[in-house]
């Protein structure tokens, strides 16, 4: 009787326990399908108006609303900190120096290098939601320079769990690090 007892117990047991062994292997199997790999597809992929906003395009969006009249990490020259909060280490070294010289190869108080085109040109600036591929991101910048509809492809890279600008392509061609170079 004791033994009779002691089987039904065993697989009383080993049948509660099945379920969340289950549970446990799903979970693990759906956290490693949440990380994805850098995909170029993803990142051809324009997103609409409607997607959902990712810390890469509220990044892009603090730089050009906030940060565009007062405190544009391309007019900065004192403080290197501005520019290291948005851009990868390169690209950041390439606009820190070319601010330190007395004359850059981009006149900084006529160009706004958000844009490449003069402050009083630009009108309505739009930041559309980033097209995420694993560690990297693409965002356009869309706005009126004088009456006519242009566009900044931004690119970026996660870099230790945080978003940062790698290069500018601007409708007329050129990129932010020739200009710089």
């Amino acid at each position: 009787m004791n033994a009779y007892k002691l089987i039904v117990a065993s697989v009383v047991v080993c049948f509660s326990c099945q379920p969340k062994q289950k549970e446990a292997t799903t979970t693990a199997n759906t956290s490693l399908a949440t990380e994805k790999p850098d995909s170029a597809v993803d990142l051809t992929k324009r997103p609409g108006p409607d997607a959902p906003r990712s810390a890469a395009d509220r990044l892009v969006r603090a730089l050009y609303f906030e940060h565009n009249v007062k405190e544009n990490p391309f007019r900065e020259k004192k403080d290197r900190a501005l520019i290291d909060q948005y851009f990868a280490k390169p690209t950041a070294d390439l606009i820190w120096s070319d601010g330190q010289k007395a004359s850059g190869k981009v006149n900084r108080a006529k160009i706004n290098l958000l844009f490449n085109a003069p402050d009083a040109a630009v009108k309505k600036t739009w930041v559309e939601p980033a097209a995420v591929g694993g560690t990297k991101a693409v965002v356009f910048v869309t706005y009126q320079n004088n009456g006519k509809p242009e566009e900044v492809k931004i690119d970026l890279q996660q870099l230790a769990g945080r978003w940062r600008i790698t290069e500018m392509y601007y409708s007329s061609g050129k990129q932010l690090t020739q200009l710089l170079e």
